[in-house]
C-alpha cells in the first residue's frame, strides 16, 4: 500500500484523471440499467386470472375452470405445481365484488430448483400455451400479493394500467383497442388486455307510440307488464309468527329469458281486450355495456399489461412514444399512465430532493467540525466516487435501478463519508502538529489504513449473504446489497489512494509551503 500510495502521490494529476474517467464511465452506464419500483417478490405461487365473456353462465365457468385446473396439473403437477385452487367471482359483502365470469386460480409452486424450466418467465409461457387454447377467455399471470398491490396502486391487477378518458363509450373502446395493439407489439409486453365494458346481453324494448295511441294505452302500460313479468313485483306479504316475507309475482324462467316469449305477453286495453306486446313494441336481444367506469367525473376505460424480460421504466417510455406516434385521439380524449412505475417515479422525485439536501447538511456539519470548506469538500468527493462500484455492480449482475438500490446508495454514501472523515481528520491532526503536507498525507493514510478497511469490511461483509440468498424477500434485498458492496470496493480504494494523493490541493496551508519548496 505504501508503494501504491507513493506512486499515486507522485502522479496526482493522472490519479485524479483516472478516477474522474471512471466516474464518467460509470455514469454513462446509468441509462442502460433500467428502472423499476421494487423487484418482483418471489412468493412461491402464481395467480392465474381468467376472464370469461360477461354472458358466460356460472355452470359453464365451473366446468371450464375445472378443465383448466386438470390440464395444468396434468402438464406441470409434481414437477412445478403442487396444487391449484380457484375462486369464482366475489361476494358483494366485501370491498371488491366481482361477477362470476372472473376467476382467480392460485397455483402453489414447488421450489424453483426442481423445475424443468430455467425461469418463471419460461414456466408462465409454457402454462399459457396449455390453457391459452380455450376460446373466448383472457389470461393474466401474476402473484397473489403482487396482484393485490397492483390493484391498490392502479385499480387493475397488472403492473401497467393505461387509462383512456373520454365521453363516448364506442370511441373509448375503439381507441383502447388501438392502444392495446400498439402496446402488444412492444418487446416485453405480456397479458395485454382491454377492460371489459361490453358483451352483456340485454333485452331492449322500443315502444311504438303510434300503436299504443290507437289502443288508448301509454308507455307505462306496456313497460309495466314487462317489468312485472321479467323483474317481478311484490304483491303482498306472508307472516310466519314474528317473521315477515315478501310475496313476489314473476314469470317462470323459460318465459322471461326469451325475447320472443316476452313479445307474446298480453297487455290489457281500456276496451277490455288483450293485445300482445309484439303489436305495441319491438322486443329484441342486444349486446350492451357490462359496466361504465368513471374517474374524476369522466368516463374511462383501462388497458392493462404486464412486463416480463425487461425493466418497466424503459418499457413505459417506449410505449408512450409508440402510442403518441401511432394512435390518434379525438379532441377531449386523454391518456394517463399508471401502475408500479408511477410509484417509482414518485419515489425518485422525492429522493432527488432529499439526497442533495442531506449531502448539503453533511457538508455543513463537516465544515463546522473541520473548520475548512476545502477539507469538507475533499471528504464530500467520496460521495460521487462511491457511485462507481455500485453502478458497475448493478450493471454486471443485470439488476435495475430501483428503490432498494437507491436506499443502498444512500447507505453507501454514509460509509464513504465516514471513511473520509476517519482519514482526513487524522491527516489534519498531523498537519496541526507541524508535519509537512505530503508527509502528513502519507503517514496519515498508512496509519488509518486498518480503521478504513475495518469500517468498509464490516459494512460490506454483513451484506454479502444477501447477494447469494435465494429465500423469501431476497429479491428486494439483493439490489440494496449489490449497490453497497460494489460501491464500497471502489469507495475504499479511492479513499485510500485518491484522497491522500490530492490532499495537497485542498489543504488550506499547502499553498505557502508549496511555494517555498
Amino acid at each position: 500500500y505504501g508503494r501504491l500510495l507513493a506512486g499515486a502521490t507522485a502522479r496526482r494529476g493522472t490519479t485524479a484523471a483516472v478516477a474522474l474517467v471512471a466516474l464518467l464511465a460509470s455514469l454513462a452506464l446509468v441509462p442502460f440499467l433500467g428502472t423499476e419500483f421494487v423487484p418482483a417478490l418471489e412468493e412461491g405461487s402464481l395467480l392465474l386470472r381468467v376472464t370469461y365473456a360477461p354472458s358466460t353462465s356460472l355452470n359453464q365457468v365451473i366446468r371450464t375452470t375445472d378443465r383448466m385446473q386438470r390440464d395444468i396439473l396434468d402438464a406441470f403437477g409434481d414437477r412445478e405445481v403442487r396444487g391449484a385452487v380457484s375462486y369464482i367471482g366475489r361476494a358483494e359483502a366485501g370491498g371488491e365484488p366481482e361477477p362470476v365470469n372472473n376467476v382467480e386460480m392460485t397455483l402453489d409452486l414447488v421450489p424453483e430448483g426442481e423445475w424443468r424450466f430455467g425461469s418463471k418467465t419460461a414456466l408462465i409461457a409454457a402454462m399459457d400455451s396449455v390453457v391459452g387454447v380455450y376460446p373466448g377467455v383472457q389470461l393474466t399471470f401474476s402473484q397473489p400479493i403482487e396482484a393485490r398491490v397492483d390493484e391498490l396502486v392502479s385499480g387493475v391487477r397488472a403492473q401497467l394500467a393505461i387509462k383512456l378518458f373520454g365521453d363516448d363509450l364506442d370511441v373509448l373502446l375503439d381507441r383502447a383497442d388501438a392502444i392495446a395493439a400498439v402496446v402488444g407489439d412492444i418487446e416485453g409486453a405480456e397479458d395485454v388486455q382491454v377492460e371489459q365494458v361490453t358483451g352483456q346481453p340485454a333485452t331492449e324494448v322500443s315502444v311504438d307510440r303510434g300503436a299504443i295511441a290507437r289502443y288508448g294505452l301509454n308507455v307505462e302500460d306496456v313497460l309495466g307488464v314487462i317489468r312485472v313479468g321479467v323483474g317481478g313485483e311484490v304483491v303482498g306479504q306472508l307472516y310466519d309468527g314474528p317473521r315477515r316475507f315478501d310475496i313476489l309475482l314473476r314469470l317462470e324462467e323459460p318465459w322471461r329469458d326469451d325475447a320472443s316469449r316476452i313479445a307474446d305477453l298480453l297487455v290489457p286495453t281500456p276496451s277490455g281486450t288483450n293485445v300482445p306486446v309484439a303489436q305495441l313494441a319491438s322486443v329484441r336481444t342486444v349486446v350492451g355495456p357490462k359496466q361504465i367506469g368513471h374517474e374524476g367525473s369522466q368516463r374511462r376505460i383501462v388497458i392493462q399489461a404486464n412486463v416480463r424480460g425487461r425493466d418497466l421504466g424503459r418499457f413505459v417510455a417506449e410505449a408512450r412514444q409508440a402510442v403518441a406516434r401511432r394512435v390518434r385521439l379525438p379532441p377531449g380524449y386523454t391518456v394517463a399512465w399508471s401502475g408500479q412505475f408511477e410509484n417509482q417515479q414518485r419515489a425518485m422525485r422525492r429522493l432527488s430532493l432529499i439526497v442533495p439536501l442531506t449531502i448539503a447538511l453533511i457538508y455543513l456539519l463537516l465544515f463546522l467540525s473541520l473548520g475548512s470548506l476545502r477539507l469538507a469538500a475533499l471528504i464530500i468527493l467520496n460521495v460521487p466516487f462511491a457511485l462507481i462500484g455500485g453502478i458497475v455492480a448493478l450493471f454486471v449482475t443485470g439488476q435495475y435501478l430501483s428503490v432498494p438500490a437507491s436506499v443502498g446508495f444512500i447507505a453507501l454514501f454514509g460509509v464513504a463519508v465516514l471513511n473520509g472523515v476517519v482519514l482526513v481528520t487524522y491527516i489534519k491532526q498531523l498537519r496541526d502538529d507541524g508535519a509537512a503536507v505530503d508527509e502528513a498525507a502519507r503517514q496519515g493514510a498508512e496509519l488509518r489504513l486498518r480503521p478504513v478497511l475495518m469500517t468498509a469490511l464490516v459494512a460490506s461483509l454483513g451484506l454479502v449473504p444477501l447477494l447469494f440468498s435465494r429465500g423469501a424477500g431476497s429479491d428486494v434485498q439483493r439490489p440494496l446489497a449489490t449497490a453497497v458492496v460494489g460501491g464500497l470496493i471502489t469507495s475504499t480504494l479511492l479513499t485510500l489512494v485518491l484522497l491522500p494523493s490530492i490532499y495537497r490541493w485542498f489543504d488550506p496551508g499547502a499553498g505557502g509551503e508549496g511555494a517555498a519548496g
